[in-house]
């Protein structure tokens, strides 16, 4: 009686492991902040339960692979975006919490796409839009 109730506890930790580990906190982004990267789309996946993204990036480290993941499809929906405005080839920028531990990549909170497109957090638009407002007031930026 007891392997079989033991037996019976293995399998159910087994078929549940997946589910557990299928979902992850968001805590080891911050939130308070938004950095830009901009690259080149290697890969993107509108996937439940997270977009992934993979965009090649060139800067001073060189060319490199940052990796950023989002919202779920339904979520990225609601905030703008519709199949086909992202592609493998495209060039990005894209607005993301950054990773508390320093690490390149993050969470992805907007994107402008090359075509001007934008889909995301209105709120992120905003502070975008009133920091080339105040960038070109103070002159460091073109209208």
């Amino acid at each position: 009686m007891k392997t079989a109730i033991l037996s019976a506890a293995a399998l159910v930790l087994l078929a549940t492991a997946p589910l557990a580990s299928a979902h992850h906190s968001a805590v080891q982004f911050d939130f308070t902040k938004q950095v830009p990267i901009t690259g080149v789309v290697k890969q993107f996946r509108a996937i439940n339960p997270h977009m992934q993204l993979t965009l090649e990036v060139k800067d001073a480290k060189g060319v490199h692979d940052v990796e950023i993941e989002g919202h779920s499809t339904n979520n990225m929906y609601r905030s703008g975006y519709r199949k086909g405005m992202i592609n493998a080839g495209d060039l990005i920028t894209v607005n993301v919490a950054p990773q508390r531990d320093g690490h390149e990549g993050g969470y992805f909170v907007s994107a402008t796409t090359a075509k001007g497109e934008f889909f995301g957090m209105r709120s992120s638009r905003l502070a975008q839009d009133a920091a080339k407002t105040q960038a070109v007031a103070e002159g460091k930026a073109a209208p």
